[in-house]
């Protein structure tokens, strides 16, 4: 008998950790909406502008397709 609980200990102790975890991850996120002050300043980023273009694309930037970046440093 001790053999079959020896065997069943590894995925018990998973088990707890998951539910653990789970739990930790829900109690944080219902904490999360009580104050709307620090879920504002949570949810604002640095990367985040409030003008239009200043996070455009620009030259040489992640966000041209690779022609694009190609086409701007070929020599002429």
């Amino acid at each position: 008998m001790l053999t079959d609980l020896a065997a069943l200990t590894p995925p018990l102790l998973v088990a707890i950790a998951f539910l653990v975890a789970a739990g930790a991850f829900i109690r944080h996120e219902m904490r999360r909406g009580k104050n709307k002050a620090e879920d504002a300043e949570a949810d604002s980023s640095r990367d985040s502008s409030s003008s239009p273009g200043e996070n455009g694309s620009g030259q040489g930037s992640a966000q041209c397709s690779f022609t694009e970046n190609a086409s701007d440093s070929a020599p002429a």
